[in-house]
This record gives structure tokens, C-alpha cells and sequence, in this order.
């Protein structure tokens, strides 16, 4: 004997009125969510990692103008203007997103990379960290709430987050933003990536921080002191 379920019956005007309301509730979102961002999957288990995604495309001048070597930044109130907007709109919108439960968005300026048109500025914080990506396209954020179970580096000279990966809509002009702690004694971090790429890293009030175009992962780490010897030559990732 076949025994149907009794399937209860959706009242189709309270359907249309749900799709209304989530559609109000999109269209009232930042328009610029563009970008996919994969966060490595050690990251998120160990903390909650990825808690606000909206990048924006690099453009192809992003990419013409990319350098492996950092360069130093220019005017940074425009770009520290954009981002605090970033900023207080995750302070103001953040429950509503589901972010990790942190008082507020960190607001101290660890490390700004800049290289050709696109400028990365760190924000970090005892119980979280924020990065911003502005570009001529916009700007753009991403973070993380692992500040709460960071260790300390204590004899380490480095450790890294892992290179988070971003593509556009259809996939193309990947690029890679790996960040990490470093020891005071570090003058100098040199990447290399899988797909041949060597890329000087910015460092910061402890901090590292740098990007490449293309989604190579990160292979090795070179460390080097203030006179220019090598410290140490690790596979990435660090933890």
C-alpha cells in the first residue's frame, strides 16, 4: 500500500510577499559584489574566517600595472576615506550580513601595499582583521574573526593566513592576496608561486601583505635581515 504524504499547501500571497522582501533587501545592498573570494580551508576551520565578501574587479589596468615589487603609496586619505565607508558599513549592516559577533570593525592601519593602480590596506584588531582592495574600478573588503585565537609568533620570524583566491564573474583574471605576521628581525619577504612569480611582500607594525595576477599558489618564502642575508627559506604555508 502506498501511503502518501500529507504536503501542506503554501499560500502563494505570502509567497510573493517573501519575494518582494528579499528583493528590497538585495537591492538595498552595495551594488559590488562582483568578485568570488575563497578563503583556504585551514583558515576556516580554524576560525571563523571569511565574514564579509565584496570585491570588486581588478580591471585590466590593475593587471597592466601590477609590480612584484611594491611601490611606496601616495595621497592615502582618498583610499583610508573609501574604506572607513566599508567600515561603517559593516559596523552598521553587519547582523543584518551574519558576520562574526565583533564589537566593532578594526580600525588601526597595519600595512598598505601598493602596486601599479590597486592599493591593499590591512585594518587589524584584537579580535579581527579587515582588508580593503581599492581599485580604479572601486573598492572593495573582505574579513576575517580569527584575532581572538591567534597565537603569538614567539620565536617564529614568520607565519601566514594562507593566499585567499579571487576570479571575476566568468572566472578570468584570478589573483592571489596572502598575508601573515612577521618577526621584527624580518627586513624583507620574498614569495614565490607555483607558476613562477616572485613577489616582495609589503611589511608593516608586524605585518606582511601582497598579491600577484593569477592564481599560482604560494610555493616558498625567503626572509631576509636589514643587511640583506637570507634568515630562513620555508615552504608556504607557514602556520
Amino acid at each position: 500500500m502506498n501511503i502518501k504524504p500529507d504536503i501542506p499547501q503554501l499560500d502563494p500571497m505570502r509567497l510573493q510577499v517573501r519575494k518582494h522582501a528579499l528583493l528590497n533587501e538585495i537591492g538595498a545592498r552595495p551594488s559590488r559584489r562582483r568578485w568570488r573570494f575563497a578563503a583556504p580551508a585551514t583558515a576556516l576551520v580554524a576560525a571563523v574566517a571569511v565574514a564579509l565578501v565584496l570585491w570588486t574587479p581588478t580591471t585590466p589596468d590593475a593587471y597592466a600595472s601590477w609590480t612584484a615589487e611594491p611601490r611606496a603609496p601616495g595621497d592615502l586619505a582618498p583610499v583610508l576615506a573609501d574604506c572607513g565607508e566599508r567600515l561603517d558599513w559593516h559596523d552598521a549592516r553587519g547582523k543584518e550580513e551574519n558576520l562574526p559577533n565583533w564589537p566593532a570593525a578594526p580600525r588601526d592601519v597595519s600595512v598598505v601595499d601598493q602596486r601599479g593602480s590597486t592599493t591593499l590596506v590591512l585594518f587589524t584588531g584584537p579580535q579581527a582583521d579587515m582588508l580593503c582592495m581599492r581599485t580604479p574600478e572601486g573598492v572593495a573588503m573582505t574579513g576575517s574573526g580569527s584575532g581572538r585565537d591567534r597565537e603569538p609568533l614567539g620565536g617564529r620570524l614568520f607565519a601566514d593566513f594562507g593566499a585567499n583566491l579571487s576570479t571575476d564573474r566568468d572566472g578570468r583574471r584570478p589573483m592571489r592576496v596572502l598575508s601573515g605576521r612577521v618577526s621584527p628581525e624580518v627586513a624583507k619577504v620574498v614569495l614565490e608561486t607555483e607558476d613562477g612569480l616572485t613577489v616582495t611582500a609589503t611589511i608593516g607594525k608586524g605585518w606582511i601583505l601582497g598579491w600577484w595576477p593569477s592564481g599560482g599558489d604560494p610555493k616558498h618564502v625567503t626572509l631576509y635581515d636589514r643587511a640583506g642575508g637570507v634568515l630562513e627559506t620555508s615552504a608556504l604555508p607557514v602556520r
